[in-house]
């Protein structure tokens, strides 16, 4: 907007002085002015710019190259601290949950997938899944998100396995943080295994 009314502005004063200035021998007779002026093309888009999406949380190209130098929280003994994670499995692993975030949004708000209280994702109604036709698509969505979970769980706690101690309690405290994440009316799994609605 400022770079038209600059153009405006810079044709309005050029015509003015061309039109003082327009008396000499050297104008050409039914020409109004002694200057031409050729303003810059000018093209309106609806779209944003790549700096304008990055900056107002839309574009994620930086976050991509940025996740080798990411860091990943991991339990020492009740403190929490950082530490790098380059591994490209892990790396992979987190870029298939980034991928399924907003899938995985869906269908909490669907109520069929909730926070399990260890850590994974899970199927909250059994019976309306089955009466949906993309049953199958959910299914092996809660099993790739799951899968990606418990790579980042075990290369997180230093373990080698997913039965280990140490990645089973990484486990439960990503579903806690998981749990005061959860919006208003998504389904968390209680200790006991029953579902509840946040």
């Amino acid at each position: 907007m400022k770079h038209i009314v600059a153009i405006t502005m810079a044709i309005a004063v050029g015509i003015v002085y061309s039109q003082s200035r327009c008396g000499s021998s050297s104008c050409l007779k039914g020409v109004p002015s002694c200057i031409e002026i050729h303003p810059p093309a000018i093209h309106i888009t609806g779209e944003k710019t790549a700096l304008e999406r990055q900056v107002i949380g839309e574009y994620r190209e930086i976050e991509k190259d940025a996740w080798v130098t990411s860091t990943v929280m991991v339990p020492s003994k009740g403190e929490r601290r950082a530490v790098v994670a380059a591994d490209e499995t892990m790396l992979q692993a987190i870029k298939l949950m980034e991928l399924n975030e907003d899938k995985i949004r869906l269908y909490k708000d669907m109520g069929i997938i909730g926070e399990m209280n260890n850590g994974y994702v899970g199927i909250v109604d059994e019976k309306k899944l089955q009466s949906m036709r993309e049953g199958t698509v959910i299914r092996t969505l809660v099993n790739d998100e799951n899968n990606a979970r418990q790579i980042i769980f075990i290369k997180s706690s230093d373990s080698k396995d997913a039965r280990d101690p140490e990645t089973i309690q990484f486990g439960y405290d990503f579903a806690k943080e998981q749990y005061a994440k959860a919006k208003k009316g998504d389904w968390l799994q209680k200790e006991d295994g029953s579902w509840v609605k946040k």
